[in-house]
């Protein structure tokens, strides 16, 4: 005799992992957050973004409409992780500096530092997501809760205003100030609603200095608007929040953060900004000379 069992396609195989996804986060949420008639949309991501975001809806006990943002998180997404981390780590031993990057062991260990990470810059006060809770949903399949909000991330917009920059250069500055280290700030990261807020974070070294971890969030910050706005402008901004030492600093991990694939910009603008980060104190000063 011969078998005739036939074999799922991969598509089919594919499908019927995501319906077994989607049947434990409805668990979950009926379980943990009491919610019934659950809906869940998956949301358009960058193809830089790790895990897939989802847009959850349903009612309360009491019937009334309540929403949420998950992240579902999972082995592809920490082997990217993995490889991100590590990659950027021998680049800095190979330009002589420090690794100042962490690599997480497993996926629960990634979603913990995510939903820790974000609770804190939400307990900090400044403009943040609220996370609710991370579960797990099966094998090294993760989902990390928060609140809904109606946002858009800066990298949809083709302008921004020089205030709203200035505005997220605050926020960081005062997360430095409580010893906050974000480890991932780009576009992506960075949402337009009612308010600004700061979404997610990456993975720092806990005994990386505290100098080097400020001054690499400085130059991503810094990177993450030179396709919105002049560079001059954008360092003009930073100078209101950062002393010339951090801006020095922050200009060594500018040729790193341009290989990254979810912040753009240009060799020229990148020669411009070290000049600018690099030389001068303040952009605009020059040396009164005597008569």
């Amino acid at each position: 005799m011969t078998d005739k069992t036939v074999q799922p396609t991969h598509e089919e195989a594919r499908q019927a992992f995501l319906q077994d996804i989607q049947r434990n986060i409805r668990r979950i949420l009926s379980e943990n957050y009491k919610m019934k008639k659950i809906s869940i949309e998956y949301i358009a991501a960058g193809a830089a973004r790790l895990s897939n975001p989802i847009k959850i809806t349903g009612v309360n006990e009491k019937g009334e409409k309540i929403r949420y943002f998950g992240k579902i998180i999972g082995s592809n997404d920490i082997l990217s992780v993995r490889s991100i981390q590590l990659l950027k780590n021998i680049y800095l031993q190979i330009n002589t500096k420090d690794p100042i990057f962490e690599i997480y062991e497993t996926t629960e260990d990634m979603v913990r530092d995510q939903f820790e990470m974000m609770r804190a810059i939400y307990k900090s006060g400044i403009p943040a997501i609220k996370p609710y809770g991370y579960h797990w949903i099966n094998g090294s399949q993760w989902l990390l809760v928060a609140e809904f909000l109606d946002v858009k991330p800066f990298s949809m917009f083709e302008k921004v205003d020089p205030k709203q920059i200035d505005l997220v250069f605050n926020y960081l500055k005062m997360a430095h100030h409580k010893k906050i280290f974000h480890g991932d700030i780009k576009p992506d990261n960075i949402l337009v609603g009612d308010k600004i807020y700061i979404l997610d974070a990456g993975h720092f070294r806990k005994d990386a200095p505290a100098a080097k971890k400020q001054s690499y969030d400085l130059a991503c910050m810094i990177s993450s608007f030179l396709e919105y706005q002049p560079v001059e402008e954008i360092v003009k901004i930073a100078q209101k929040y950062y002393s010339h030492r951090y801006l020095q600093v922050a200009a060594d991990y500018i040729e790193l953060i341009q290989m990254c694939s979810d912040i753009h910009f240009t060799d020229e603008t990148k020669q411009k900004l070290l000049h600018l980060l690099k030389g001068q104190r303040r952009v605009g000063f020059r040396k009164k000379t005597s008569r």
